[in-house]
C-alpha cells in the first residue's frame, strides 16, 4: 500500500488515506487541495442590502499562507429604483420572474467611484405574491473602480447567474431571522 504524506495542517503530516476518509466524511463541502493546502471556505453570507450595492463575506484559507481569513465581496441583488422594478415583465400564467437584466450595460457607482467598464448585470426579480427572489447561483468576479483625482482600486463582486423565488423572506441584517419559537 502506497501512503503519501502532505503537510496541510498545523498538526503535522496527513496520510493520503486519512485525507480521503476526511474528504468522504465531509463530501458535501467543496474541498480542493492546492499547493499542499486543503482549501476550505464557508458559504458567502447573504448580501447586506436587499437593493443597491451591499457586502457579502465568508471565511476561507485560500491564500498563500493557507490561513483562515475573512474575505468580502460586493453584491448587487436588485436596483433600488422602483421605476426599474415596474418594468419587470412577469410571464402570463406565472406569479414570479426570478431574474431580469437592464436593457443596457451600465457603470457601477461605489463610494463616489465608478467602474472602469460597463456591466450588464443579472438581478433577482420579483413576484406578484408575497415571495421574494434571492440568488441561487453566482460566481465572483473582480471589478476595477476609478475615482476622480484619487486613482483606482479593485474589489471582488458577486456575479448573479440565477435566482430562486421563495416564501421565506428575511432581512439580511436581522441576525435573529432564522430563530423559530418552539
Amino acid at each position: 500500500m502506497l501512503t503519501l504524506s502532505f503537510s496541510i495542517n498545523p498538526f503535522g503530516p496527513v496520510s493520503l488515506q486519512k485525507l480521503c476518509v476526511a474528504v468522504l466524511a465531509y463530501r458535501n463541502l467543496p474541498l480542493v487541495l492546492k499547493k499542499k493546502c486543503l482549501v476550505q471556505a464557508t458559504p458567502w453570507t447573504p448580501c447586506s442590502r436587499t437593493c443597491g450595492i451591499g457586502i457579502s463575506s465568508r471565511v476561507t484559507n485560500e491564500n498563500s499562507k493557507c490561513e483562515m481569513r475573512k474575505e468580502k465581496r460586493l453584491c448587487f441583488i436588485q436596483p433600488c429604483q422602483t421605476n426599474i422594478l415596474k418594468t419587470i415583465k412577469i410571464p402570463k400564467g406565472k406569479t414570479c420572474q426570478p431574474t431580469f437584466q437592464l436593457p443596457t450595460a451600465e457603470k457601477l457607482i461605489f463610494s463616489g467611484c465608478s467602474t472602469a467598464q460597463s456591466y450588464k448585470l443579472t438581478f433577482c426579480g420579483m413576484c406578484l405574491d408575497k415571495r421574494c427572489c434571492i440568488p441561487s447561483k453566482s460566481k465572483t468576479i473582480t471589478v476595477q473602480f476609478e475615482c476622480p483625482n484619487e486613482g483606482s482600486f479593485k474589489w471582488k463582486m458577486m456575479w448573479v447567474t440565477s435566482c430562486v423565488c421563495q416564501r421565506i423572506c428575511s432581512d439580511p441584517r436581522d441576525i435573529f431571522s432564522e430563530l423559530k419559537i418552539l
